[in-house]
């Protein structure tokens, strides 16, 4: 821990002073506000920790460690002094990768499974949801597909079959035993759904009439890939109603939100992340959706910052993605609390559904139909088609890439196309700023295809959940064997080797609380089986900070302006009821609901019920 210098705090202190004489300063140049008597973790180059910290209007003025005469010559006539009490003050966080539109309604319409081990827990999680909507009515009423009727319907997510006891998903009988009547669609954490007989028969199949039902219902489509399941009855050859991969297409789309109950989701979102010390997101691959973001801003329903990224894209022509773009506009358009720029772009699947493109196929497992055979697969395996979509997004129109890869096969192909683009734009400017990132960047340090030389000479950032390490763990484990999971998201090797580090939770598909994601940085501890997968890839706190804060902050070009506390920056901070410093790992799992207060430029957009600082009379 470095300590901040009192010089720099007293030499903060007068400068401001000085601009009214040895007296208390003017009133229009006083800070509105002082934090004083914390530990205010700085998170800048030095890792600076002081104790106060001062605002005006909506930025840092002045940070220091200040002596109560100080403290009374840096304050104005209407400035509040508030004593942490040695509570601990921290930059605002960033989730650099979290699709937000439906978070705030999914917090109160859809049940999580993030911690279920059994079916008989899911069944109860559904009975108590189905419970609460029967109580209160119109809360969650749907238009049914199919008949037009109208009704409550019910939605989860987060499951995984490999975190459950049975080493399976709930069939559709057992689904029907929470309702026959309700509808009931359970997504997976990724690629993957669990429906009740009732979607089926919304879809016109009814299990008693094989007439009713679509070739799929007995044999699989000829275009099924790797991670493509549809789980089928042992004796009858039907389906359970479980899909993996991109199967859960066949039993169709449930009803979508509409346009309004998008914008209160937004609204109703921005106040839940700021509860557990989020002050920005980037929002992955939308397109339409940036109305929402727009009419949320419009209305002065975004507290939070956003960035959100054009997409997605698998392997479009170049042709396809430049009409797109003649289309839509510039890049980069927007401003600090809303701003489109960059696209997102696919080159494989996922660690768990065992469609990432890897080099060593995926452990053998039962449920696999390809066997000891599967090595994934990339969405466009032609490098030169590849490296086409990555110029006409990159150097034709000048967005910039991140590309979702999993797979060090994956990663290699889109570290490569990177550099390529790389040379040939700073051919022409060899001082362009170019922050390309690659999404999720699990399997970056294989032996034989390793990408962290590459990614740091070409300052490619690694867009990273760590709390995947914690909630999926066990799944990517049984996966990939104990020897891949030591190096799955490796972040004791991205920091020694000079890769910045940008992290995210991806919720939906896992859980948005930050503060998981430092806790798997600090422990490696798998949430089901208690293993500890590569404890020589631990980091420090405040560099598992700074992967939420300052590098995220780069990551959308806002360093210079956020993302560490700093004189002139904006006041994003966060003030924690701990002593975060000596606060044991296993604390951090319930950091979130330590949060006092979130500041987002200057204004408190958060502060907890009943939780105050004591104000300092002068």
């Amino acid at each position: 821990m470095t300590t901040a210098p009192r010089a720099l705090g007293l030499a903060i202190t007068m400068a401001v002073a000085a601009c009214s004489g040895p007296s208390a300063p003017a009133d229009e140049l006083a800070p509105d506000l002082i934090y004083t008597n914390g530990t205010v973790l700085t998170l800048d180059g030095d890792n600076t920790v002081v104790s106060s910290i001062a605002v005006k209007d909506d930025r840092i003025v002045a940070l220091g460690d200040w002596t109560e005469r100080e403290l009374g010559a840096l304050a104005g006539a209407q400035t509040v002094v508030y004593d942490l009490d040695g509570r601990t003050v921290i930059p605002g966080l960033q989730d650099s990768h979290l699709h937000f539109i439906g978070l705030g309604a999914d917090d109160y319409y859809v049940t999580r499974f993030d911690d279920a081990t059994s079916i008989a827990e899911i069944q109860e999680q559904l009975r108590v949801h189905l419970a609460r909507l029967d109580g209160e009515g119109a809360l969650d009423v749907w238009t049914y597909p199919s008949t037009g009727e109208v009704g409550p319907w019910l939605f989860g997510a987060g499951w995984n079959q490999a975190k459950l006891d049975e080493g399976r998903m709930a069939s559709r009988h057992e689904l029907d035993e929470v309702s026959r009547d309700v509808p009931i669609t359970l997504d997976r954490v990724y690629l993957g759904v669990a429906v009740n007989t009732k979607v089926f028969e919304l879809q016109g199949y009814d299990f008693e009439r094989p007439e009713t039902w679509p070739e799929w219902f007995t044999r699989d489509p000829a275009y099924f890939g790797p991670g493509d399941v549809i789980e089928r009855d042992p004796e009858t050859g039907l389906p359970t109603g479980v899909f993996y991969g991109f199967a859960p297409a066949l039993i169709g789309r449930a009803p979508a939100r509409t346009f309004e109950q998008h914008v209160e989701s937004v609204a109703m979102g921005a106040r839940t992340v700021l509860s557990k010390g989020i002050v920005a997101i980037i929002d992955p691959g939308i397109q339409e959706e940036n109305r929402v973001y727009q009419e949320a801003y419009n209305r002065g329903l975004l507290p939070i910052r956003v960035t959100t990224y054009d997409g997605i894209w698998r392997n479009e022509s170049p042709d396809e993605m430049a009409a797109r773009f003649r289309t839509f506009g510039l890049n980069n358009l927007g401003d600090d609390h809303f701003r489109i720029r960059g696209v997102k772009v696919y080159a494989d699947g996922g660690a768990g559904s065992r469609s990432a493109a890897v080099s060593v196929p995926f452990e053998p497992s039962d449920a696999d139909p390809l066997g000891e055979s599967n090595y994934g697969a990339l969405v466009e395996p032609d490098f030169e088609r590849r490296l086409e979509l990555f110029r006409t997004a990159a150097v034709e129109f000048g967005w910039e890439l991140h590309t979702h890869s999993i797979g060090d096969v994956a990663m290699r192909q889109t570290t490569e196309g990177y550099m390529r683009v790389i040379d040939e734009i700073r051919e022409q400017d060899p001082n362009a700023d170019l922050r390309y990132s690659i999404i999720h960047a699990y399997m970056a340090d294989e032996p034989e295809t390793s990408v962290i030389r590459d990614m740091a000479e070409y300052g490619i950032i690694a867009s990273i959940n760590p709390g995947d390490v914690h909630v999926e763990g066990d799944s990517f484990l049984g996966n990939l064997g104990e020897s891949r999971m030591t190096r799955l998201l490796p972040f004791r090797t991205y920091l020694d080797g000079g890769v910045i580090m940008a992290s995210g939770s991806d919720y939906f598909v896992a859980p948005w609380d930050p503060w998981i994601g430092i806790y798997a940085m600090r422990t490696r501890q798998l949430q089901i089986s208690g293993v500890v997968a590569g404890e020589d890839q631990t980091i420090p706190l405040q560099d598992a900070l700074k992967t939420y804060t300052i590098n995220g902050a780069y990551l959308t070009y806002d360093d210079d302006v956020r993302g560490s506390l700093e004189v002139g920056k904006f006041a994003d901070l966060v003030v924690l009821d701990a002593d975060l410093l000596s606060a044991p790992d296993e604390a951090l799992l319930s950091m979130g609901d330590r949060v006092m207060l979130t500041m987002v430029g200057g204004s408190v957009e958060y502060r907890k019920e009943g939780a105050e600082l004591r104000q300092v009379s002068r």
